[in-house]
């Protein structure tokens, strides 16, 4: 990443303050560079928003000014301005920034929430030193650290990412910052696109009285699995692993996602974090206790078998154990 421009502008709304920078960092400082640097590949690690910049929009016109300083002023006094009428929303800085990668040249603006560290301060009290412990409300945050909002606009496509949280403005909660601030509407993420398909099945189960435990581990198998073919999760092999011959509630659960606008191809940013987060099947026993299964052993009934008993309960079978190593650990 090559970076051309850079500025913070300092949103305290704690005092009531907007300090917007006249002038830009220098950014051929290394920890400038190296923070920023980080900071981007968080955010592309994220549970990213995609979208396309309509032409005349808010945020377009922005990002046809000329003058960074005062663009980039003019974009930190409309957030201080959305963010002051929230007492839930933290305070923070904007970071704004131009920079050229592989991709071409990308503007970026990353809200950077104030946190509260303890630091020391030396001081005097009737001509003794003392070393004291001084809390500072406006510690920004580590460029390892989860950053909550940002925008990441490709300038030649006019495409962005986006990343950011909900918080309560008039008592609702809202995605404040691509609403109220950018003024821009992102396609649903795949986080909440697989919530979706999560809910719509667990609801589908529920009323055909399919074990939960099943129809959601075979859900996450499907996933994992079209995330390591494609990249993507098809709704329509969903329907027809989770439900097979149980042809009334396919065709309720095609009914509902087709409802809930969800496309026959959920497309995936970030394929391989899902893809990792979901290796693994997990579960919770009503006696307490819970257990991994790598999906790869999940699959074969050599190694792991549930079996349904006349009673209604059910039978979790490991077999095939050579060795148990206790994680017991200090």
């Amino acid at each position: 990443m090559i970076i051309q421009h850079a500025i913070l502008h300092i949103l305290d709304t704690n005092t009531g303050s907007l300090i917007a920078s006249q002038g830009e960092m220098n950014v051929d400082n290394v920890g400038v560079h190296e923070y920023i640097e980080k900071l981007v590949a968080k955010i592309y690690r994220g549970d990213l928003k995609t979208g396309t910049l309509v032409s005349g929009s808010y945020l377009d016109n922005m990002l046809k000014q000329d003058n960074f300083p005062e663009m980039t002023t003019q974009l930190a006094a409309k957030l201080f301005d959305t963010i002051s009428v929230s007492e839930t929303i933290p305070a923070g800085d904007l970071l704004s920034f131009q920079a050229t990668v592989d991709e071409g040249a990308i503007f970026g603006l990353i809200k950077l929430n104030f946190g509260a560290r303890y630091a020391h301060a030396v001081e005097y009290e009737n001509d003794e030193m003392v070393n004291n412990l001084v809390l500072n409300q406006s510690i920004l945050p580590a460029a390892t650290q989860t950053v909550d909002e940002a925008v990441i606009v490709n300038l030649a496509e006019s495409s962005y990412q986006l990343l950011e949280k909900k918080q309560i403005i008039d008592g609702h909660r809202v995605s404040y910052f691509s609403e109220n601030f950018l003024e821009i509407k992102p396609e649903i993420s795949a986080k909440e696109n697989i919530q979706t398909i999560k809910r719509t099945v667990k609801t589908i189960a529920e009323k055909y009285d399919e074990p939960e435990h099943e129809v959601l581990a075979i859900t996450q198998d499907v996933i994992y699995n079209s995330l390591a073919e494609t990249g993507s999760i098809s709704t329509d092999v969903i329907a027809e692993k989770v439900f097979g011959d149980n042809v009334s509630a396919k065709q309720e659960y095609q009914e509902k996602v087709t409802e809930k606008k969800l496309p026959k191809e959920v497309s995936v940013v970030n394929a391989d974090k899902y893809e990792k987060k979901y290796r693994v099947q997990k579960f919770k026993l009503d006696s307490g206790i819970e257990i991994s299964i790598p999906i790869n052993v999940y699959q074969d009934l050599s190694k792991v078998e549930f079996v349904n008993n006349p009673d209604g309960t059910v039978t979790l079978m490991i077999k095939d154990i050579e060795t148990i190593l206790n994680k017991f650990s200090v």
